[in-house]
């Protein structure tokens, strides 16, 4: 149900994008449509495009038919094969609008390896979740009000992350994990933080404490709004990929800091479980990361490749008026 009413609100606003990118498929099939005609005014089989580019056939096929577009730096090599320029096959502003329909990880060995690590998140979690409903019985006798409280708190924020991460493993390996779909899982990875970090407010008495708790979970929450910016309203202002970024490198540093605690002071060994979770949250700040910088980079030479187009424009209506 959750999953649905985000999928509902981010729905509206990939309609409210897809207006800027398509409206509809309109530009895809436009671009399509210039795609074929270039080619075959060139004389070439999309079989002999697809070997210069070193796609496969299916791909120019798809892109032909407006199924989908082909990533920034294919653009430009086919612009460069079928010697035409990419004002022709794609309008300047399309070319931002690019980025945000395809998927932000287009390199197949990248893909794969963020499939793998999506896919590693959903079953530790599961692991993590089965682990805690085994052992709640045997412990119910020892366990409090609050202790019961606590375990809530912690099979929400999994169920959540695991749900998410499950809808993010679906699109990865269907290859449209796009940087709205993709914000989707790191908004809801952020909201699961703040809610497994309240534990500490409920669990700690003091007003200090409850202070500290509440600090703790501040850099979730700015890095559960940049997010939402960033990936999902499409916002290219840089402090929103740099909040993410600090929310990231925070994470990592706080589980640095906690398990260092408990092995020299609590002199406590880290146990299997606990390694794994550390492993496991240590590779989800870091998959944060790389792909708020891969969504940064494209978006950034999207623009680079808009204003080089409009500017050649630019000098060929001026030698065109001279």
């Amino acid at each position: 149900m959750l999953l649905e009413v985000v999928l509902v609100i981010c729905d509206t606003e990939v309609t409210s994008a897809d207006e800027l990118i398509m409206k509809g498929r309109f530009n895809m099939v436009e671009f399509g449509e210039q795609l074929r005609r270039a080619r075959e005014g060139k004389g070439m089989t999309q079989q002999s495009l697809a070997e210069q580019l070193y796609v496969t056939r299916q791909s120019v096929s798809r892109w032909e038919c407006g199924d989908r577009y082909p990533d920034l730096l294919t653009t430009k090599k086919i612009s460069q094969i079928l010697d035409v320029s990419l004002d022709d096959l794609l309008a300047g502003k399309d070319m931002v609008k690019l980025v945000e329909r395809n998927p932000v990880i287009e390199k197949k060995s990248a893909n794969y390896i963020m499939i793998a690590l999506y896919a590693f998140i959903v079953f530790s979690f599961l692991i993590t979740i089965i682990d805690m409903i085994i052992r709640f019985p045997l412990q119910s006798q020892a366990v409090g009000y609050s202790d019961i409280q606590l375990i809530v708190i912690n099979i929400l924020g999994i169920i959540i992350q695991i749900v998410f991460f499950t809808y993010g493993l679906y699109q990865a390996v269907k290859g449209t994990l796009s940087p709205k779909r993709m914000g989707v899982v790191i908004v809801a990875y952020f909201g699961a933080m703040c809610i497994t970090g309240s534990e500490n407010i409920i669990r700690y008495a003091t007003w200090q404490l409850v202070c500290v708790g509440i600090a703790l979970i501040i850099p979730s929450i700015i890095g559960a709004i940049a997010s939402f910016c960033y990936f999902i309203r499409c916002k290219n202002d840089k402090i929103w990929s740099r909040l993410i970024s600090v929310a990231a490198i925070w994470g990592i540093i706080r589980i640095v800091i906690n398990n260092y605690q408990m092995i020299r002071y609590a002199e406590q060994y880290l146990s299997m479980n606990t390694t794994v979770r550390l492993v496991l949250q240590m590779a989800i700040y870091g998959l944060i990361l790389y792909q708020t910088f891969m969504l940064t980079k494209k978006r950034k030479n999207a623009i680079e490749i808009s204003n080089t187009e409009n500017i050649e424009n630019i000098e060929k209506q001026k030698n065109l008026i001279d």
